[in-house]
């Protein structure tokens, strides 16, 4: 059942559905765990249905590997030498970007893992660590070098890390890039509001809250998914047309935190209650939310990714309030 219902994601049969009946009616698949690790977070899914996300124990000191999922198969992607791998964006192409700790298990470099060739150290500038948040389908790597308190953004491309465009005197604030899109448009952050990159010149997010935004994402058509936070935790799609559009809460729900946004406008998160269970919620391009099956009832589950087939993944209970293992939602 599982490597027939990744034949159809990679076929791009599936769409998300478009009531709540039918998504309570998804099959939501358990993708298992790394080795005898209790827990597993599935973070990114590519338009082939190739599934990346982290394995390992809930310690933060314990060995956590980076996983890629394809046809049914769950492998360790390896490290740069230390024991924890968190990969956070995966393209068309199947590379994967994220950060790992090298041999001395202290710093922290980005990576970039390509099919055949394995993981390659992206270095750091002239900074001590580093981490890879985003990669688009031209091979482009966007991330942040930091040394001390200094965080500074990069940009890689054929084997070269440089420095990003520094975005002018926007209040003053250094860039931080979060992700990519295949037109070169950087979404991220300057200070704690989210901005839109492009050729060096950078646009913060309409009538920012004095506590911040996050973003979450950015499609090809330049759309980012974010939140105001601190007072108002209002999630939202800042449009390329310079709209917004407020993503509701489910029924029920007390809040809610938004992690993907597809190239339809589709995004996908969770929402918690007062008793602070989070259910896998998808929201609709008009902001209307729709809740994902968990895989037992009355466990938790959450959505971190989605492709443009509305293909998504997340974490979710394997019992009420046991451990996570990394999911796929299919219909």
């Amino acid at each position: 059942m599982l490597i027939a219902s990744l034949a159809v994601f990679a076929a791009g049969a599936v769409a998300l559905p478009a009531s709540p009946a039918a998504a309570a009616a998804l099959q939501v698949i358990d993708l298992g765990t790394l080795g005898g690790a209790c827990c597993s977070t599935a973070t990114d899914v590519n338009d082939h249905g190739v599934v990346i996300g982290y394995s390992g124990a809930v310690s933060q000191t314990a060995p956590m590997r980076a996983f890629r999922w394809k046809n049914g198969t769950m492998t360790d992607i390896g490290s740069l030498g230390g024991t924890r791998t968190y990969p956070a964006d995966i393209n068309n192409n199947g590379w994967i970007v994220g950060q790992s700790l090298l041999a001395d298990n202290v710093t922290m470099h980005g990576f970039l893992w390509r099919p055949g060739v394995g993981m390659t150290d992206l270095g750091a500038l002239e900074n001590n660590y580093s981490y890879a948040t985003g990669v688009n389908d031209n091979g482009v790597v966007v991330g942040r070098a930091i040394a001390d308190d200094t965080s500074t953004s990069f940009r890689w491309a054929n084997g070269v890390m440089t420095e990003l465009d520094h975005p002018g005197d926007l209040y003053g604030l250094e860039f931080d890039a979060e992700a990519i899109n295949n037109s070169g448009v950087v979404t991220g952050h300057l200070g704690d509001v989210i901005a839109r990159l492009v050729g060096g010149v950078a646009t913060s997010v309409p009538s920012p809250p004095a506590n911040g935004s996050y973003a979450a994402g950015i499609n090809n058509g330049g759309d980012i998914a974010g939140q105001y936070y601190g007072g108002s935790d209002e999630n939202f799609v800042w449009k390329a047309d310079g709209t917004i559009v407020t993503l509701g809460l489910p029924s029920g729900a007390d809040s809610a935190f938004v992690g993907a946004i597809n190239d339809d406008g589709d995004t996908v998160g969770a929402s918690s209650n007062a008793a602070g269970l989070y259910r896998a919620v998808y929201w609709s391009e008009a902001g209307v939310p729709h809740r994902l099956p968990s895989l037992v009832t009355g466990g938790g589950a959450k959505a971190h990714g989605v492709n443009k087939f509305g293909v998504t993944v997340g974490t979710a209970q394997v019992s009420v309030g046991g451990d996570w293992h990394a999911v796929i939602w299919t219909s």
